[in-house]
């Protein structure tokens, strides 16, 4: 958005949204605070194009909030026309794309999906996080729900009428792509005349790397509660840490195959039944939004599992591991990520 923003001048203005200021107005509009919008005015005041996109995807989960900006826009800033546009995903990749960027460094979440397997009697240690925090998730039964989020978003803005519209669509992936910026477009009504439009559909999300996510998540994992870390939180030092990654890569590469470690069985029987628990409320929206399905079928063979099923599958897999190998892995990784943090301190 922002490579076609500057391509096509005032045709077209693009505001990717502050995440912290986005969390302040939402806490203000549940608390009905008078300031809750000054930033979000401040945006669309802003704004001197004909048409404007305002995005965050976290506004994804926050229905009300995408409302209340709607109606704002409409009644205070004077557009004539409000299209909400919002893509989604397999919950189970969702939560491992969440994982990947900011659980892994969670340090209360860690912690707690650690007591939750001391609670069914399994010991966590035998497990990377992210079994951790997938077995956790499939035990407490809470996942994400697009249904309920596009319902309460498309109730929201019901007394606005025929000026705001709600579209949606799955995001593109490997076995159905698409190239999404002519699709946002062409799904909202944006007008934008410029020849080869889709060499701008340029994305470049950036990944942790693997000893990172493993090795910071091994140490929060192990903190005591009241113990503390140098290490950046979630949403906290993203640049200082891909600079630190950048080290990683140049140092260690993959210090081994955490496949060999950490066994995929275990994690693709619970993606597996993530989907399958997801897939009649999925199936729901997709009817909602006319949003083809067959990307949210789960993968053959997969079972949703009971709780008592997720604890002996987990049981079985913590008999099955060398604690030993585990322990000398969660090290290696640790002790790279520490020369790599300590390496990028110094030079600077």
């Amino acid at each position: 958005m922002r490579l076609l923003r500057d391509a096509v001048g005032n045709v077209l203005d693009f505001c990717f949204l502050n995440p912290a200021q986005l969390r302040a107005a939402d806490l203000g509009l549940s608390k009905k605070k008078e300031d809750a919008f000054s930033y979000i005015d401040r945006i669309l005041a802003a704004q001197s194009s004909d048409q404007v996109v305002v995005s965050h995807e976290m506004l994804g989960n926050r229905p009300a909030l995408v409302a209340a900006i709607a109606e704002r826009a409409l009644d205070r800033f004077g557009f004539d026309r409000v299209v909400i546009s919002g893509y989604t995903r397999l919950q189970s990749s969702y939560h491992v794309s969440a994982f990947a960027q900011w659980h892994f460094r969670d340090s209360k979440m860690l912690r707690a999906d650690c007591k939750a397997l001391r609670e069914v009697g399994v010991s966590w240690r035998c497990f990377s996080a992210l079994e951790r925090s997938l077995l956790v998730m499939s035990m407490a039964g809470q996942d994400r729900s697009w249904l309920s989020n596009y319902r309460r978003l498309l109730a929201g803005v019901k007394h606005l009428g025929a000026s705001v519209d709600v579209v949606s669509s799955h995001i593109p992936t490997r076995e159905r792509p698409f190239s999404l910026l002519p699709h946002f477009l062409q799904s909202t009504g944006l007008h934008v005349v410029i020849d080869d439009l889709k060499s701008f559909d340029v994305r470049k999300n950036l990944s942790f790397h693997p000893t990172l996510i493993h090795g910071l998540s091994s140490h929060m994992s192990a903190l005591r509660p009241a113990q503390q870390t140098c290490f950046p939180g979630p949403h906290e030092g993203n640049r200082w840490l891909f600079r630190v990654c950048k080290r990683l890569s140049e140092t260690c590469g993959d210090l081994a195959d955490s496949e060999t470690i950490f066994p995929l069985d275990l994690q693709n029987r619970l993606l597996g039944h993530l989907d399958c628990r997801s897939f009649s409320g999925n199936n729901d929206y997709c009817k909602l939004m006319n949003v083809d399905s067959a990307y949210f079928k789960p993968a053959d063979g997969a079972t949703i599992l009971t709780s008592e099923q997720i604890v002996d599958l987990a049981t079985e897999a913590a008999n099955s591991r060398n604690l030993k190998e585990i322990e000398r892995f969660n090290r290696l990784s640790e002790n790279a990520c520490m020369d790599a943090a300590r390496a990028e301190i110094v030079s600077t």
